[in-house]
């Protein structure tokens, strides 16, 4: 009886795992480092305060800038949007992760009287 029909071959192990962590790898690489476009953001920003009342306006940085809060280091987009309140159109600025489009940062801007 021959006993090299019923072994498996020994290396049919470590290359099955190097291959899957090279496929593991390279799937990290094309797939984990993908950013949501300043475009997409600004949309799904405008949708939310759509949600609140009356966009008339909106802006977004296409450039990516570094940003820090703490430890955490990122890249972003900076962008506004302006909205009515009260019937009286009201700023905001933002800073949205380029990765999640999440919200880093939003402040109302107060407008002077001149505006």
């Amino acid at each position: 009886m021959n006993d090299s029909n019923n072994s498996l071959n020994p290396w049919l192990l470590p290359v099955t795992l190097g291959a899957s962590g090279v496929v593991g790898f390279l799937a990290g690489k094309l797939f984990g480092q993908r950013r949501i476009s300043a475009d997409q953001i600004l949309k799904m920003i405008r949708d939310d305060f759509k949600r609140e009342g009356e966009v008339t306006g909106s802006w977004i940085n296409q450039r990516r800038i570094p940003y820090q809060r703490f430890a955490v280091k990122t890249e972003a987009y900076e962008g506004g949007v302006t909205r009515l309140e009260d019937d009286q159109p009201v700023d905001y600025q933002f800073i949205a992760d380029a990765k999640t489009g999440s919200l880093l940062s939003l402040k109302r801007v107060e407008r002077s009287l001149n505006n």
